[in-house]
């Protein structure tokens, strides 16, 4: 059965703003985003749960890779929302909103059921709520106490803009 959303695909302008959003590194790094702590490369990439080896850190990567990566990863997500919202008709900018959203998130659950319903303005309230960021062990398991990071609820305002109700 087809869903009302399978014709939609990321936008070459979501692409744009996600790389923006995420920034493009030619090099493993240390994240200080939501995953916090945990080793990373090109447009957010994770590569594993903890920090980077002295060896990861001096890896470069290519654009290729990082193009590569990130297309995989966005064609992911993009089935990820066809699937999860089949009943509800999405605008090409809320979806590629929700796609930037979960492309940085991991558990958009409540979003997701909140768009599949149609209520634009939870989902908008809902998307506004992830703005904590949590420090990671090797395992993926949360430590310590989230913290605010003013940058990510910048980028939740652009991301959540679609849904929003006047």
């Amino acid at each position: 059965m087809a869903g009302v959303n399978d014709s939609l695909s990321f936008s070459t302008a979501g692409y744009g703003q996600l790389r923006i959003r995420e920034g493009v590194v030619y090099r493993y790094y240390n994240d200080l985003g939501p995953h916090s702590g945990n080793c990373t490369w090109g447009v957010g990439t994770l590569a594993h749960y903890g920090v980077c080896t002295d060896e990861e850190l001096k890896r470069p990567v290519t654009a290729s890779d990082i193009n590569t990566a990130l297309a995989k990863h966005v064609h992911k997500v993009e089935r990820y929302i066809r699937r999860k919202v089949p009943n509800h008709r999405l605008t090409q900018a809320q979806f590629d909103g929700l796609v930037s959203f979960i492309y940085n998130v991991s558990d958009p659950s409540a979003v997701m059921d909140a768009a599949d319903r149609g209520d634009m303005k939870a989902v908008h309230d809902k998307m506004l709520q992830y703005i904590y960021v949590f420090k990671h062990d090797a395992k993926g398991r949360k430590v310590g106490n989230p913290k605010i990071l003013a940058s990510l609820y910048k980028r939740r305002l652009e991301e959540a803009a679609p849904f929003r109700q006047e």
